[in-house]
């Protein structure tokens, strides 16, 4: 069928072309207007339309993978960082339970002893009102966004332990006034703690917990001593208050775990009462002069979804941490206006001249840089690895897209090679195509949006869409892209031919990804984020590797081939030859299984390498199964700790910082760490410790105490070998002890000594530790892989306290009980320590959210890029199923059972997915090696060193097993759908049989 003159169509030809003449052709609108024209004209046709529907099947699936790629576009970033937010949210709740996400506090002055007012009557104190107004006009100072999501959390006082007899048990107990205190509806039995008068007892409350251990009762009244109130040093029992099942369900049970748990200490019980805040007034006045009282309020961060969503971004990250930056100063300015300088000027707590007392200016301690800092490093690195696994995603889709459109180009060969015979142009083809993918691709790309935005929280949103049409486009023009250069190279005459610039694009390939690598490792660390260059290289070396293998693998298949010429049965040789003539032919299907594969192994290593060195990093940082930082400063263990319920062990391990200076050459060397630890009780406690392996083997552990020679002191040590070498025998002297004191290296130490996780809590205070949330905070703070040199604790034990930097106490028992642990370390190593419990370090570890989102992220790309490669795969099979099929009828008019044809075509298929499974394999596990410190996970998980890659066996064993179920199962329908086709389906009258 052919067009006359005016464009329609002539029944005597089948002839495409333009809808020449019209009255709008011979000015220059209607030239504008005429490819427009022509366009619609040719979707209108019904020939058109009728070829359309007979390839239905090949648009749904090109619908489904528009679909596809348009959900991931437009739906990835924002569930990206909904899974960032809610991981920010999680390491401020994690932060929290080690300390208060911010923490101002104020000095409250007694009253001057030669005040000449009288004694106020405590019953009349407005204290608790007043420490409420102040909390008010503290968060005030917040400013956006910080504002919207700072809540106050408790104001609390505690008057200093005070010693006393329960019962006839020794207790050390702590009065605390709490505005977070168990309200009256918890009290099992009385009421809460009322308002003391001038010569009344101070009215406390205790847990029923403590009530059962000491045997306590309504009314009970007992002395406190030393005299807390000169006046009134009886406290009497006013009530009992049930704490919830889970301690944790409020801040005041995990902060104060002693209101709930009494526990045993060397010589008396450690415990805590609650008071009204008038009794801290009359316990101030009856101690005048003498005792001030630290008023601590605590707050912390509320967080919604869509809000921690916003601030997990970079801009977001900033604004929060240039907000909590600028509390500080306007938080004091808020509480006290006139007080200017760094000095006291007269701040007051009260509303009026009675009650008002002189306080301090506020000192505020925020943690939020100490959460921002780490976790905006984390974030970055996961985003890189996120959009590694997308980008991986996103090539399996545009592969599965160019099959399809490979598909129907070849399903089309023979009528397009009729119509170009009668005249039409490629370029009418390529339109042709163009209007009929136009539907599929429109659909694709509102149901894939519209799936987006059910799939994306409630409160995120979707962006701009043109990421999302980007793929859209580039699959819509993928047919006709294919169709217009089928059609051209059929037409081309004389022109270099097909093969040589195949060659050309090849080599071009290769050199495209050994630069990309190159360039990468020229680049050292990735800055983090969307880095377009680490997801496009992974992409050209997974092509690479098909060219590689295209090239190699049909060299054994024709050696094969010929070795089963010589044998009886031919199934063998026509699969083999078969599996050789069509390696070429197979790219597509190559490049969509090695991706597939390579992305999903190496995304198994990345979470196991995750997950693995994130437990291996809080075991290091925990350095026991509990340790409290900031105890041991003597070098041994407090008594307290030593006698916690559970402990079988405790260690104290300590740290210096000093410049050395050689003894011999006076050459300088920068400020060094050096750790002392008693290398036999760590070897009791771990007996596969290295540092205590070093320390005996080198007969350092268990000497006496160094005596000094002239007044100073010479103490043997091992040093790590990026310090030690050629330097062993030489002797450093040092600027502790006033200088009095000098090291001698003996030997070399280990490079595992680092690792070692007795060290842990002294090398990673101060330094940098993703998993942890810490950040240098002091000029001698140190890296954890900086030179480290080690004695044994006898050595150390010469050094004062003033001369140690830090300090840890390590506690070993299987039964350690986090509580006890938590209430006796706050009070051994004050405000300033920190207790690390094991169990909650790993928990910490095992549910980071960046960590989770990665998994995620990966897992989902997989299970989507196993669809899409089934989808490829089956479309490959089709692409080639009519010779298969023919090549089967032929056999079967031999008399070759099924059976035997299902051999054939599973021996055809197998060179190609083995191919397939060890390029895929070989470039996922070599990723990391290839990609080398581009790709540096450290910052991620924290610890003394970057983890060790570790392979997920079973994930890369899986996909392996997978793939081949998959190729059978494809292999089994097609014998099955082969042996109810007629044989004049594949062959026709003339064909060779």
């Amino acid at each position: 069928m052919t067009r006359d003159a005016s464009g329609r169509r002539d029944p005597a030809g089948g002839q495409l072309r333009g809808a020449g003449g019209g009255s709008g052709a011979g000015g220059p609108v209607g030239l504008l207007l005429r490819p427009v024209r022509e366009a619609g004209q040719r979707l209108l046709d019904p020939d058109v339309r009728r070829e359309a529907r007979g390839e239905l099947p090949l648009l749904a699936c090109l619908l489904a993978v528009v679909a596809l790629l348009t959900l991931i576009t437009a739906a990835g970033p924002p569930l990206l960082d909904r899974w960032a937010g809610d991981a920010l949210k999680a390491r401020f709740t994690a932060a929290a339970r080690l300390d208060p996400i911010i923490r101002q506090s104020v000095v409250l002055h007694a009253v001057d002893i030669g005040d000449p007012q009288p004694q106020p009557d405590p019953a009349r104190s407005t204290l608790g009102d007043d420490l409420g107004t102040v909390t008010k006009e503290l968060l005030s100072g917040a400013k956006p966004p910080l504002s919207g999501l700072l809540r106050h959390e408790s104001a609390r006082v505690e008057v200093p332990v005070a010693a006393t007899q329960l019962n006839g048990a020794r207790v050390n107990l702590g009065l605390l006034w709490a505005d977070d205190a168990p309200a009256r509806a918890s009290y099992v039995q009385g009421a809460p703690p009322g308002r003391p008068t001038m010569t009344s007892p101070l009215p406390v409350a205790f847990s029923t917990t403590v009530r059962d251990q000491f045997h306590l009762r309504l009314g009970q009244r007992f002395s406190l001593s030393p005299n807390v109130a000169k006046y009134h040093s009886d406290a009497v029992v006013t009530g009992f208050f049930a704490a919830p099942a889970a301690t944790d369900a409020a801040p005041l049970w995990h902060d104060e775990p002693l209101l709930v748990h009494p526990t045993p200490g060397a010589k008396a019980w450690q415990a805590q009462a609650v008071v009204d805040a008038a009794s801290l007034t009359a316990v101030q006045d009856a101690v005048r002069g003498e005792r001030d009282l630290v008023i601590v309020w605590r707050s912390t961060l509320r967080m919604s979804g869509p809000d921690a969503a916003g601030l997990a971004t970079p801009g977001g990250l900033l604004r929060l941490r240039n907000a909590a930056a600028d509390f500080d100063l306007a938080t004091a300015d808020a509480y006290c206006p006139q007080a200017m300088g760094g000095y006291d000027s007269g701040c007051l707590i009260g509303q009026t001249e009675v009650t008002q007392q002189d306080a301090s200016q506020v000192t505020t301690n925020d943690t939020i840089p100490q959460v921002l800092t780490p976790f905006a490093t984390a974030r970055a690195q996961a985003r890189t690895l996120e959009s590694f696994a997308i980008a991986g995603l996103l090539a399996v889709g545009l592969a599965t897209v160019v099959v399809t459109a490979r598909l129907a180009v070849h399903r089309r060969a023979a009528a397009q090679a009729m119509q170009r015979a009668r005249g039409a142009s490629p370029t009418d083809l390529a339109v042709v195509r163009l209007a009929q993918t136009a539907p599929a691709a429109l659909l694709g790309l509102l149901v894939g949006y519209g799936a987006a935005l059910l799939a994306v929280p409630a409160g995120s949103g979707l962006g701009s869409p043109l990421p999302a049409v980007a793929p859209a486009a580039v699959a819509w023009l993928t047919l006709p892209a294919l169709t217009l250069v089928a059609a051209r190279d059929r037409g081309r005459r004389g022109e270099r031919p097909p093969a040589a610039r195949r060659l050309m694009i090849e080599g071009a390939v290769l050199l495209l990804a050994v630069a990309g690598v190159l360039a990468l490792r020229a680049r050292g660390t990735g800055q983090g984020g969307l880095d377009v260059r680490l997801a496009v290289v992974p992409a050209l070396l997974g092509v690479a590797t098909v060219i590689l293998l295209i090239r190699v693998y049909p060299l054994p298949v024709r050696l094969l081939s010929r070795a089963a010429a010589g044998r009886r049965g031919t199934i063998a040789l026509i699969a083999l030859s078969r599996a050789a003539r069509e390696a070429s032919g197979q790219a597509l299907a190559l490049l969509v299984l090695v991706t597939t594969l390579s992305t999903a192994v190496f995304g198994g290593m990345v979470s196991r390498t995750l997950a693995d060195g994130s437990r291996d990093a809080a075991e290091w940082s925990t350095g026991a199964d509990a340790s409290v930082i900031g105890a041991g400063k003597a070098g041994t263990p407090e008594g307290d700790l030593a006698a916690l319920p559970g402990v079988d062990r405790a260690l104290a391990v300590r740290s210096a910082v000093s410049e050395l200076t050689s003894t011999t050459d006076g050459a300088r060397y920068s400020i060094m760490r050096i750790a002392g630890l008693d290398a036999k009780a760590l070897h009791t406690s771990v007996p596969d410790s290295p540092a205590a392996r070093s320390l005996i083997a080198a007969g350092l552990a268990g000497r006496p105490r160094p005596t000094a020679a002239g007044g100073h002191y010479v103490l043997p040590v091992l040093a790590t070998a990026d310090f030690a070498t050629g330097h062993i025998g030489e002797t450093f002297g040092s600027n502790l002890l006033s200088g009095r004191v000098s090291f001698r290296i003996v030997g070399l130490l280990d490079d595992s000594a680092r690792r070692d996780p007795a060290l842990g809590p002294l090398l990673s205070t101060g330094q940098h530790d993703a998993g942890r949330g810490e950040a240098a905070d002091s000029s001698t703070a140190l890296a954890a892989n900086s030179p480290l040199v080690l004695a044994d604790a006898s050595a150390l034990s010469v050094l004062p306290q003033h001369d140690i930097d830090n300090s840890a106490v390590l506690l070993y028992g299987r039964h350690v009980q986090a509580g006890a642990v938590r209430a006796v370390g706050a009070a051994v190593a004050g405000p300033t320590g920190e207790v690390r419990i094991r169990s909650e370090a790993l928990a910490a570890a095992d549910q980071d959210g960046l960590l989770h989102g990665v998994r995620k992220t990966f897992a989902t790309s997989t299970a989507l890029a196993v669809l899409l490669a089934l989808l490829a795969l089956v479309l490959e099979l089709l692409l080639s199923a009519r010779d298969r099929g023919r090549t089967a009828s032929r056999l079967r008019t031999l008399g070759l059972p099924t059976r035997g044809i299902a051999a054939l075509n599973m021996l055809e298929l197998l060179p190609m997915v083995l191919a397939a499974v060890a390029g895929g394999l070989a470039l996922g596990l070599a990723l990391p090696g290839i990609l080398g410190p581009t790709l540096t996970l450290r910052e991620f998980t924290g610890g003394p060193a970057a983890p060790a890659a570790r392979t997920d066996y079973l994930l890369t064993a899986g996909l392996g097993f997978g793939l081949a179920a998959l190729v059978a199962a494809a292999v089994a329908t097609e014998t099955w759908a082969g042996r109810r086709r007629g044989l004049g389906t594949v062959l026709r009258l003339g064909d060779t049989v």
